[in-house]
């Protein structure tokens, strides 16, 4: 059915019989069985990926109105746990590369085709997409736990977000996207509201950490909106930027609707800051949003940010029950190294318990190695994985400066600089700083830059975790509302109801009750409260997912 695509590009196979397919289809189609799945593998995975020094790399190309596209520059990416390993060439687009893309974009939006496309034959893609997604599930872990190495744990949760959101939208889309009549006011007159018009070419920016949860649930949703999409994902994960598109194409999808372009920062301006660009849905830094949002003026800008990630845990409970606490904060502060931007980033509660719990923590971070957990099987899940974002010595920094300023140093960590490993990629071992204030800051040597942070709500994508004695439950409450302009997700840990009903009513983000920060669902609505640093909106929960890519209607009919 497909072959593998030249380094050079070319047109697209599998699009090439777009026009073909879309013709057979009827409401009776199969889906793509076990056979038509397996004659995709060259197409898919035609490129072995690198494991070793002298692997050829990956070629990741533009995709373009079903054209694979080459631009001027490809950029050598290495692993990120072994810098001696050139992974991918990523095509490094500039502007006259990012306008190719929307004027294709805008082409087909222009043609009216899109509106010609009924939702039964989306539902239909995304069906064959999660089939693709299941029959090629070890490659694509494989894949994944190579771009952003994690454990075999977090490269589940990872693909399985992908694959069970994409389940998760499509089984409930006529729902989600039912519009409303307004019974009759007035006889002779009706009157209808519809949430659900395509909104217009959406460009989908995503991040580094979860490289097929993450551009899954954007790229699912965004198409079944009905709106044309240029999808670009992070320069991290290009390899899988490059499977997901591909999926999608095999699994039926338009090629004029489905876009991929890749780059970095700057180079790529042109696909937010084009008036033509409908909506723009980013994952990634509150930095990087502010200077979207700044080139778009007041057009939309649907953000889902990072945070800095508290947990309160309350007094009286027994010793055991801390131990099992401090299990659960652990691996919520270093699951997938502290890339997640629910992350926990400290823990707060009263002076006697703090006593206890910190010891706990200590204790329980330090079973945790710092070892490339690429290739380790499924039962290693204590395991520290490199630096992604920043530099192993910007841990020690932060640990150093800390303890200048007073600050208690419970674990001390930083940069591993024994073994092959840690010389070539970033890897930093746990850190506990202990009774932090609200106000402590620390003047620090940030990635080479000198910067000054306040340790309680300066989010940190590194290992480094804080205590923070709090006066009282209202007083931890006020610096979730006043203080930390983060409000992602919030872990609570009492058995008084009384504070239960009061954090209900005033923490908005995410609220773990007896859990810690990091969990999240394919049907939950994942996201933050909507009007701080860690976004304006949430994923996951189909009718939310799929509003961020669409246009209001709002309509009134005289009979006459």
């Amino acid at each position: 059915m497909a072959g593998a695509i030249g380094h050079r590009g070319g047109p697209d196979p599998v699009a090439a019989l777009y026009a073909e397919r879309r013709a057979a289809y009827s409401l009776f189609a199969l889906q793509m069985n076990d056979a038509e799945c397996e004659a995709l593998r060259p197409y898919l995975f035609g490129q072995p990926i690198p494991h070793k020094p002298g692997d050829a790399p990956v070629v990741c190309l533009n995709l373009v109105d079903g054209e694979w596209r080459r631009p001027a520059e490809l950029a050598p990416m290495k692993s990120l746990a072994d810098r001696r390993i050139t992974l991918f060439e990523l095509a490094r687009s500039r502007e006259a590369d990012c306008l190719h893309a929307l004027d294709r974009a805008h082409a087909f939006w222009t043609s009216l085709d899109w509106s010609r496309e009924g939702m039964a034959y989306r539902k239909h893609v995304i069906k064959n997409f999660s089939r693709l997604l299941h029959h090629y599930y070890e490659e694509c872990v494989d894949e994944l736990r190579q771009q952003t190495p994690k454990t075999r744990l977090e490269a589940d949760k990872d693909f399985w977000e992908a694959k069970r959101s994409a389940d998760h939208l499509e089984g409930n889309v006529e729902k989600a996207m039912a519009g409303e009549l307004v019974p009759t006011m007035i006889p002779g007159q009706e009157y209808w509201k519809d949430a659900y018009l395509p909104a217009g070419v959406c460009t989908v920016i995503t991040p580094m950490n979860f490289i097929y949860g993450i551009p899954g649930i954007q790229i699912v949703g965004c198409y079944l909106s009905g709106s044309p999409m240029i999808f670009k994902g992070h320069p991290f994960s290009a390899i899988t930027s490059t499977t997901l598109v591909r999926m999608m194409i095999a699994a039926g999808a338009d090629p004029r609707a489905v876009h991929k372009v890749e780059g970095f920062g700057g180079d790529i301006a042109p696909l937010v800051a084009d008036p033509r660009v409908a909506v723009v849905s980013v994952t990634g830094s509150v930095e990087t949003a502010r200077k979207i949002q700044a080139a778009r003026g007041v057009r939309p800008v649907r953000f889902e940010g990072g945070g800095c990630n508290w947990s309160f845990v309350d007094d009286g409970y027994s010793d055991d029950e801390l131990g099992k606490i401090a299990v659960r904060l652990a691996y919520s502060k270093l699951g997938l190294g502290s890339h997640k931007c629910t992350t926990l980033h400290g823990v707060t509660g009263g002076a006697a318990t703090l006593d206890r719990l910190e010891p706990l923590l200590v204790a329980e971070l330090s079973t945790y190695r710092c070892v490339d957990p690429r290739l380790l099987p499924a039962s290693d899940t204590k395991i520290v994985s490199m630096l992604m974002v920043h530099r192993a010595a910007t841990v020690t920094s932060i640990q150093e400066a800390a303890r200048q300023t007073g600050v208690r140093v419970l674990l001390e960590g930083g940069r591993v600089t024994d073994g092959d490993y840690a010389a070539n990629a970033e890897v930093a071992s746990p850190v506990v700083l202990g009774r932090i204030t609200p106000d402590t800051r620390v003047t620090v040597d940030w990635d080479g830059e000198t910067r000054e942070i306040a340790l309680a709500t300066t989010e940190f994508f590194m290992p480094i975790l804080v205590t923070m004695e709090s006066a009282g439950f209202d007083a931890f409450i006020r610096f979730c509302l006043n203080a930390n302009p983060h409000d992602l997700a919030t872990s609570l840990w009492t058995r008084d109801h009384a504070k239960l009903a009061l954090a209900r009513r005033t923490i908005a983000g995410m609220l773990k009750e007896n859990d810690g920060t990091d969990s999240a669902l394919e049907w939950e609505e994942f996201g933050a409260g909507g009007v701080g640093e860690s976004g304006n909106t949430g994923v996951g929960d189909a009718t939310t997912t799929i509003a961020m890519f669409c246009r209001r209607q709002k309509g009134r009919k005289f009979v006459f």
